[in-house]
């Protein structure tokens, strides 16, 4: 069963520019400290470092100088830079989550950094954070990326992203197993719909903290084959107020990228479903969908 997941994966390809990712997989516990442990990735710092002998001031200046990971790794040295990197990081507002190929994204723009083992990249600009995914991710791209979210996500205002990249982190927060999710992924890709209606349920979790507490405009973008990844949030026993405070928001907006409007029943009845775990009804406004002729519909429209 192990070599039948394995060979389902849907990454078929290995850039020669990052080292080929290992076969197997130590599985980590979903909490912060066992994502930012394998978003390190490093061994700790050295105590006979010279960067100890510095004057703070100027450490810290050296590390604002380097690469987004490299900080994370130094944020053990000491309090001091703990505490200058954390409130760093909780000054970025705004979030671009993607799933793309991520050697075009990354040659596309030379600013992204890539993790040094997962297809994961980051690039932040002011106030703003892009993150990518590759289209073909793997367990341990799991973990990197929302080991990346955890750093970023206390500040966060507004967030731009994909559908399978908001069903991930639902699932990161549910008590599934990140790998049980993948192995789920990969047995819907090997039958590619024949089963319309393949689900992973999972009972209500118990209370969990905000991921983005403040956040106040989510757009969530999507295609027509991306709308059963929406209506599967429904399913993992994680509820919207756990991802973000409906008190705070003050748009949730679903942009489809290939529809024109609400003639595919089965699409209907994804959006449906998505739309009973955000709770949608008295959002009024704050509630739309946007198809590619770009012509917002209320989500009074959207039936089953």
């Amino acid at each position: 069963m192990h070599n039948f997941f394995r060979k389902l994966s849907i990454r078929s390809r290995s850039p020669p520019a990052v080292p080929k990712k290992k076969s197997s997989i130590n599985p980590l516990k979903k909490n912060s400290s066992g994502l930012l442990s394998f978003l390190r990735n490093a061994e700790k710092p050295d105590d006979s470092d010279p960067i100890f002998d510095m004057p703070m001031h100027l450490m810290i200046h050296i590390i604002d100088q380097m690469s987004f990971f490299e900080q994370i790794r130094l944020a053990r040295l000491c309090k001091e830079v703990k505490e200058h990197l954390d409130e760093k990081f909780q000054k970025i507002r705004k979030l671009e989550l993607r799933k793309r190929d991520i050697d075009e994204a990354c040659a596309s723009d030379e600013q992204f950094e890539r993790h040094s083992k997962a297809y994961v990249g980051v690039k932040i600009e002011e106030d703003t954070a892009c993150v990518v995914i590759d289209d073909a991710w793997v367990v341990a791209d799991f973990y990197v990326f929302l080991g990346i979210l955890e750093v970023l996500r206390e500040g966060v205002e507004t967030v731009e992203m994909d559908a399978p990249i908001a069903e991930l982190i639902v699932i990161s927060m549910s008590n599934i197993s990140l790998e049980r999710w993948y192995a789920f992924q990969c047995i819907l890709k090997a039958f590619n719909d024949v089963f319309e209606d393949l689900h992973l349920d999972s009972g209500f979790i118990a209370d969990r903290d905000t991921f983005w507490p403040k956040c106040s405009d989510i757009v969530i973008h999507a295609t027509k084959a991306q709308a059963a990844a929406l209506g599967r949030i429904l399913d993992y026993g994680v509820k919207s107020g756990y991802v973000f405070d409906r008190r705070t928001m003050d748009h949730l907006r679903l942009e489809f990228e290939d529809l024109d409007g609400f003639e595919d029943k089965a699409i209907n009845k994804q959006i449906y479903y998505f739309r009973c775990w955000t709770g949608s009804l008295g959002w009024d406004h704050r509630y739309e969908i946007v198809f590619n002729n770009n012509q917002p519909t209320t989500k009074q429209e959207c039936h089953v």
